[in-house]
């Protein structure tokens, strides 16, 4: 099997990549697209524990102009590996991280990192970040998931002081009164679990993580289940394929009345020995509720990093075939290539079941890369750390819809959309067929419990289009969306709407 680099070199067949004019001066652990159609990227010590007490800015990328700028405001705390999720008013909280790296004799075998308890938010539009509530633990490699009322849910994480076991108690934020204890709520669950909102406002665990301590894990006791808030956890049972070390989670495209259905893809043995291609599925409309495998991928992918794009398929991008390595310090000369990265793209259709490689990036993205959607349609890789190596270049692709004819335009829409209400929007252009909502992407370590893509019905009026917005906050969580149309899946560029 192939490693990839020789996907289709026609942008009509499979996209195209490019590498942008700026790049990043840090490396970016962490990126999130704003609401100003902005990209944050933060990696604070960024896995170097000579900047710990001193930790990196965070810097700006606009894809628009192509620009990148470091922020100037710096933060007491160090938000290397903390975990992140959009509030209601399109801030950023951002919470946990580091506050120790181990011991030089058991980084290798045993990372017993410190948890940080420290929160903040970040203002998209002053660009200034503002410290909030402490957690009432600190958590080192925690998700955090936003929930139907605004309120965030934080999972997992090692705390700050000896033994540094994973927290087994979850504790909720609220913007209005801060952290308070997360009821009926509490699990143990290995470090970066995945996390989706469902539909019926439960909380799955999907069993893909990132752990790297072997001991004392054991993956019979992180089977898939799921949370409903103030009952407690359900057992659904593992995956398939159990071991799904940085592997990928993905809520499939949804719309008004459907179960949801999950894939999970690509990941590994615990500690990066073994890749796996395969992919499962998980669809609530099943009985007996269970992962069943679907098609593989082409490449083996240990580091699966995959993206909703507006057309309503999965891109996977970046990773490797396994046998992963973690230094601290940069080398001085930029890789070119590594021979266990995978360079191609792939897509999944989740009407057809199908995948189908796309063409080959020029920079390997492993440990500590992030792919995210723009508004644009384009989605941008930025980070990667192999081997001790900073990657600071940012690249970017062009999915095949971008070359496949004329595009239509939202010429018309308003700035904030209700629940169980219609809004009108104006079209110019091609036909349209269909109308999306798409969360921005806040990502890190293969990690993305925000981005959901949501299909609205809508209906012609003269040269206007009504669109129906659901009630069910569960569905579309309050905050703020990418709003696309498509004709013959074909998207627009986005416009970005406040669902409040």
């Amino acid at each position: 099997m192939s490693h990839g680099g020789d996907g289709p070199s026609d942008p009509l067949v499979g996209g195209e990549w490019r590498l942008a004019n700026a790049r990043f001066e840090h490396l970016p652990v962490h990126m999130a697209l704003l609401p100003t159609g902005k990209v944050l990227a933060l990696g604070g010590s960024s896995n170097n524990r000579a900047y710990l007490r001193a930790p990196h800015p965070a810097e700006v990328w606009d894809p628009a102009r192509d620009e990148c700028r470091t922020l100037t405001q710096r933060l007491p705390g160090d938000i290397f590996c903390a975990g992140h999720a959009a509030l209601p008013n399109g801030h950023l909280l951002v919470a946990g991280g580091t506050t120790m790296y181990p011991p030089k004799f058991l980084e290798d075998r045993i990372p017993l990192f410190g948890g940080l308890e420290h929160a903040y938010t970040f203002d998209p539009w002053s660009e200034t970040w503002t410290r909030v509530p402490n957690m009432t633990r600190g958590r080192w490699y925690p998700t955090l998931i936003t929930l139907a009322d605004g309120s965030v849910l934080a999972l997992a994480g090692l705390t700050r002081h000896f033994p540094w076991v994973v927290l087994r108690k979850a504790e909720q934020f609220r913007p209005e009164i801060g952290w308070t204890r997360a009821r009926k709520a509490h699990r143990w669950l290995p470090l970066y679990p995945r996390l989706h909102l469902l539909p019926d406002g439960r909380v799955l665990y999907s069993g893909s993580y990132n752990t790297h301590i072997v001991f004392p894990f054991s993956l019979g006791r992180f089977p898939t289940a799921v949370l409903t808030p103030g009952v407690g956890w359900t057992r659904i049972g593992p995956p398939k394929k159990r071991e799904r070390e940085e592997g990928a989670s993905v809520l499939l495209p949804l719309k008004a009345g459907d179960a949801a259905k999950v894939l999970l893809i690509g990941g590994g043995t615990t500690g990066g020995g073994v890749g796996t291609n395969t992919v499962e599925l998980l669809d609530f409309s099943r009985t007996p509720l269970e992962w069943r495998f679907v098609a593989p991928m082409r490449h083996v992918r240990y580091y699966a990093y995959a993206v909703l794009l507006p057309d309503g398929k999965v891109l996977v991008c970046g990773g490797r075939t396994g046998s992963h390595q973690r230094e601290e310090h940069p080398m001085a000369a930029e890789p070119t290539h590594d021979a266990g990265a995978i360079y191609d793209a792939e897509v999944f259709d989740p009407e057809a079941g199908t995948w189908t490689t796309l063409a080959a990036m020029s920079v390997p993205r492993l440990y500590h890369s992030n792919a995210l959607l723009l508004p644009d349609g384009r989605v941008v890789m930025g980070g990667s750390n192999p081997k001790g190596y900073y990657e600071t270049r940012i690249e970017v692709f062009s999915p095949p819809y971008l070359f496949q004819g004329a595009r239509p335009r939202i010429t018309a829409s308003p700035p904030t959309i209700a629940y169980a209400g219609t809004f009108d929007i104006e079209v110019s252009g091609p036909s349209i067929d269909r109308v999306v909502l798409m969360r921005p992407g806040v990502t890190t370590h293969c990690v993305d419990t925000e981005q959901r893509h949501v299909t609205l019905n809508h209906r012609q009026t003269g040269s206007s289009f009504v669109v129906e917005v659901p009630a069910n906050r569960n569905l579309l969580p309050p905050g703020h969306y990418m709003l696309f149309v498509l004709s013959d899946g074909i998207p627009s560029e986005a416009v970005f709407v406040r669902l409040a």
